[in-house]
């Protein structure tokens, strides 16, 4: 149901790139990478959620065919960092609402 919610309201902007800032400053970084974190804030500012599924479908799967591993196959704890930013941001869905 909180995801609903979420998904109706979307995501504050300012909010997502405060959760995701410390990769878009990251400067080791490629272009494509630092791509992949915008995506992932454009998708939670125009639909509030971002279901795991859709890190390996497309728009994503334009910046690399093999998905975020393989974008980020020499920054692994990076991928994981990102993936762990977006639970947690899930996570406080979850508590604001509840």
């Amino acid at each position: 149901m909180h995801w609903i919610v979420r998904s109706l309201v979307n995501m504050d902007r300012a909010a997502a790139q405060t959760a995701f800032a410390r990769f878009l400053n990251d400067r080791s970084l490629t272009a494509p990478q630092i791509r992949f974190v915008e995506m992932v804030i454009d998708q939670l500012t125009a639909r509030g959620v971002m279901d795991t599924a859709a890190r390996y479908e497309l728009p994503f799967s334009n910046l690399h065919t093999g998905g975020p591993d393989a974008l980020f196959d020499d920054k692994k704890n990076v991928i994981e960092g990102i993936f762990n930013t977006l639970r947690d941001v899930h996570s406080g869905l979850l508590l604001q609402a509840g």
